[in-house]
């Protein structure tokens, strides 16, 4: 459970935030449960109470995104926890126009969702990703590892990430295939998951080797690949694969 500190005075209130449409405004002299954090919020301001100073982005680990593509601002925050035990994260969305919105996704969702409509964080606004220096590392500076999605039904083919640690590339990936087993509720799939040592291992040891990489085996209808993307071999993979030439150029490897 998180708590959102409230104060009017001297007198200490707050929200109680436990999952999903589960708000508790609490001050001191009564309480009241909420479906949406909004109605919360505004049963403690009717009292006069405010929320503590930095409250709004440290007390539950809050983070401001900012989309210029999609004109809108989404705050991130802990959401509780589904029926199966992951953790959920609570998106306000607030778009230019005035409409509000109150999603939850688990960690994987919303990664995609942030890179699918153009979400960064509010203080990287303006800097891109490839302004990092690569040479931060301190390992190999001549390889990337990229994550693609194949969508068989939609015929489609798309990056979903990339890192120069090929490990956080398999989380991606054991991730993915995570939330599929749970929302189709394969047990066994599910069972085996838990039990893994290392995303890596899941992933060599259930998929298929492929020139530079790894395949999954298919879940449901999509196939994730992990490849090894170096100098050597840019210019042939950039031209199977669109996507390279959109996210990377020659000098990233240098």
């Amino acid at each position: 459970m998180e708590i959102i500190d409230y104060r009017r005075g001297e007198a200490e209130g707050g929200i109680l935030v436990n999952g999903k449409d589960q708000y508790i405004a609490v001050t001191a002299s009564t309480s009241k449960k909420f479906k949406s954090l909004r109605g919360a919020q505004k049963f403690l301001e009717s009292y006069g109470y405010r929320p503590v100073k930095g409250n709004e982005t440290t007390s539950i680990g809050g983070t401001r995104y900012r989309s210029d593509e999609r004109n809108s601002r989404a705050e991130v925050y802990p959401g509780g926890q589904d029926e199966y035990g992951r953790d959920l994260y609570r998106v306000e969305l607030r778009e230019d126009n005035g409409h509000v919105e109150e999603l939850y996704m688990t960690k994987t969702k919303l990664n995609r969702w942030l890179s699918q409509y153009g979400f960064k964080p509010a203080h990287q606004i303006g800097k891109s990703r490839r302004g990092r220096n690569p040479r931060v590392r301190g390992v190999n500076d001549d390889e990337w590892y990229v994550v693609f999605e194949k969508n068989y039904p939609r015929g489609t083919t798309r990056m979903i990430d990339y890192s120069y640690d090929e490990e956080d590339m398999c989380d991606r990936v054991v991730n993915e295939i995570s939330d599929w087993a749970y929302d189709n509720n394969d047990r066994a799939l599910i069972k085996s998951l838990n039990k893994l040592k290392t995303s890596k291992d899941f992933v060599q040891r259930t998929g298929s080797k492929i020139p530079y990489g790894y395949a999954t085996d298919i879940y449901g209808d999509k196939v994730w690949e992990i490849l090894e993307l170096t100098k050597e071999n840019f210019e042939e993979l950039g031209e199977q694969y669109p996507d390279i030439y959109d996210r990377f150029s020659e000098e990233d490897f240098e």
